[in-house]
């Protein structure tokens, strides 16, 4: 059935699932690492406990206790109804949920810190990354750089919605005045369509839609610009500085990777007039970029995902073998 589109085989697909994961869960010895996602049924966690399985949850980002009022603001603050779709019941719900797990997966020193203020114990915390595949984006050792006659060139890519930061990235880029472009790439949130058409309609600003080839995007440019307010763990962070970017990004939006001053630059989400400075600064400076962007492509190694990969399963392996041995140690 993969060939139908997904909405036509949605709810059987998920149910089909289900079954299976139930299945493989029968199958399983006690002391097993069951790995669920954001969304999975509640009462197949429940069943991997009560078979003795090791629960563990990854957090593709932020808590929805976390996420909603941040994202509330940020529509706010632009003049926007919020559309992200987080309501209270669904807070409560993961909230609930996340009480369930062994361990969980964290991303994010944001994510983190969100987890501990909900209750879950230091232990419980599986300090992580998400990251970046050298097969397509192979390491660049030489900083990149635009490296034609338009000027500085800084580019985002991602989703182009509210939760991104849109809406203050063009506010800066308006207010910095820089001499080139910034291009965009990644597909609009309708509510955002007309701000973007406007901004295009100069020669500043350039939407690209879809990318396929984003390494060469990357490596055309000069700076990596990223006003996330909501993050887990960023790819385009860790792909941006492979590809030799420094990066200019938010505390969510730093991912594990950037450092300010050294492998990029922090700005407080939404606020525009910093992130205008920060733009500035980069572009009047290609000595600083270069040096963080050797910083940056030194450090992103250890976040290739097969390096991120080995080191989750070390951490998996030794808290299954931590809660076997709990039981008999209690006894």
């Amino acid at each position: 059935m993969r060939k139908l589109p997904f909405r036509l085989i949605a709810q059987v697909s998920r149910f089909r699932l289900n079954q299976k994961f139930q299945r493989a869960i029968d199958e399983a010895q006690a002391g097993t690492i069951a790995y669920f996602w954001p969304d999975s049924p509640v009462e197949l966690v429940h069943y991997a406990k009560r078979k003795g399985l090791v629960c563990v949850r990854e957090m593709i980002n932020s808590p929805l206790a976390t996420a909603k009022p941040i994202l509330d603001s940020a529509y706010k603050n632009a003049g926007l109804e919020p559309s992200h779709g987080i309501t209270q019941a669904m807070v409560a719900h993961e909230t609930d949920e996340l009480a369930l797990y062994d361990y969980v997966f964290s991303s994010n020193a944001k994510v983190d810190a969100a987890l501990r203020t909900l209750g879950i114990a230091e232990e419980r915390i599986l300090v992580s990354s998400f990251g970046w595949t050298e097969a397509r984006f192979p390491r660049f050792e030489s900083p990149a750089s635009s490296g034609d006659e338009t000027g500085f060139r800084a580019v985002f890519v991602g989703l182009m919605n509210v939760r991104k930061g849109i809406p203050t990235l063009l506010e800066a880029w308006d207010i910095a005045g820089l001499d080139g472009e910034l291009v965009l790439a990644g597909a609009p949130e309708e509510c955002l369509k007309p701000l973007i058409e406007k901004a295009c309609q100069g020669k500043r600003v350039r939407h690209l839609g879809h990318v396929s080839d984003v390494a060469s995007l990357y490596r055309s440019s000069d700076v990596f610009v990223f006003p996330t307010h909501e993050e887990g763990g960023p790819q385009v962070t860790y792909e941006a500085a492979a590809c030799g970017l420094p990066v200019i990004t938010t505390p969510m939006g730093a991912a594990r990777l950037v450092e300010d001053g050294r492998t990029g630059s922090i700005v407080p989400s939404g606020d525009a007039p910093a992130l205008a400075a920060a733009m500035q600064r980069l572009a009047s400076d290609e000595s600083l970029r270069r040096r963080m962007s050797i910083k940056a492509t030194r450090q992103v190694g250890r976040f290739e995902y097969r390096a991120v990969g080995a080191e989750r399963a070390r951490m998996l392996l030794t808290c299954a073998a931590r809660l076997r041995q709990e039981p008999a140690a209690a006894s």
